[in-house]
């Protein structure tokens, strides 16, 4: 499963609060690997308007993020880091998922009803 997101803004929880990071651009989400595959639950590969904010640092650990579409609606959440082993387009980002992530908002029906393809 793939999904394109054109723009969205990536936050990070911070205790009980979301915080903004950065923008991303041209982002593309593929997820759901098969149960019991042994790979992560997909990546965000995108571009970030700010590429060398300190959350983005491949060597932190873990930590729950979500995307927010620009009309202000999360779209889905999910712990993970970032991954700089992969190859990737220049100026890009991955994020990798280390769990299921929860859908928000119309994903939430929208892609449990694809899912079923």
């Amino acid at each position: 499963m793939s999904r394109k997101i054109e723009s969205c803004t990536l936050e990070v929880r911070e205790g009980a609060e979301w915080r903004a990071v950065t923008a991303l651009s041209d982002a593309e989400w593929t997820g759901f690997a098969p149960a019991g595959c042994g790979v992560d639950q997909g990546r965000v590969i995108a571009v970030p308007a700010e590429p060398q904010h300190a959350i983005l640092d491949p060597n932190a650990p873990d930590r729950d993020f979500r995307l927010i579409h620009p009309d202000g609606e999360p779209l889905f959440a999910f712990l993970g880091y970032v991954d700089d082993r992969r190859p990737r387009p220049k100026g890009a980002i991955i994020l990798g998922i280390s769990t299921t992530p929860e859908l928000l908002g119309e994903w939430t029906q929208e892609l449990a009803a694809s899912s079923g393809d």
